[in-house]
């Protein structure tokens, strides 16, 4: 058992929060777009990885999102928008318990390739209290698995990587934690997340 780890660090969705695409569906068939048609225009599109690196905000691609919407479907695409944006995903009640329960005895911060609409998702969900460090890739001009995406939300976080353990439901990302210095696993359940975190000494159970 690692006695060594200082700090805990997370990715959010898959973890904490699960995207379902509702809104998503629903604005495409309010609008009568083909189904798909925000993952092309919006999450697949360039004008996304600007936004989850801080070079546009969240309103700006999104905005962006709409203009090239109305472009090529015509007006009646901007129904879509407002089912799409409302859309915030749901949290897991399991994971949020062994969040908590794990505050209370380590630091913990949540590192997601995400825009500047993070922290105020969080808030939306009551769970920005959970996290002592907020670590979206729009703040850190870097996204994962680049591991210097990690080495600056360590240092955001005062603990040497080789201190933090990271969990994400995504092997590349974990792989480029790994190589930044964290000890990292791939997120697979509740219950092997609480078994890695009891194995550093991190008490925790699942409810």
């Amino acid at each position: 058992m690692r006695t060594d780890i200082r700090g805990l660090l997370f990715d959010m969705n898959g973890l904490f929060r699960h995207w379902r695409n509702a809104g998503a569906r629903e604005g495409e068939e309010l609008a009568g777009l083909p189904a798909g048609t925000f993952d092309v225009y919006a999450y697949q599109h360039p004008m996304y990885r600007l936004a989850k690196v801080g070079v546009i905000s969240d309103q700006e691609w999104a905005d962006d999102v709409e203009r090239r919407l109305v472009g090529d479907f015509g007006p009646d695409a901007q129904k879509a928008i407002p089912p799409w944006r409302l859309d915030r995903g749901e949290t897991d009640a399991v994971m949020i318990d062994l969040l908590e329960q794990a505050q209370r005895q380590v630091p913990v911060g949540v590192l997601s390739n995400t825009t500047d609409a993070f922290r105020t998702d969080l808030e939306h969900h009551g769970i920005a209290g959970l996290f002592d460090f907020v670590l979206p890739s729009a703040d850190l001009g870097v996204d994962k698995p680049s591991p210097l995406a990690y080495r600056a939300a360590a240092e955001r976080m005062g603990i040497a990587p080789q201190h933090l353990y990271y969990s994400d439901d995504e092997p590349t990302f974990v792989a480029g934690a790994r190589h930044a210095g964290l000890e990292a696993d791939l997120f697979t359940g509740a219950a092997d997340f609480a078994a890695s975190l009891n194995r550093l000494g991190i008490a925790v159970t699942v409810s």
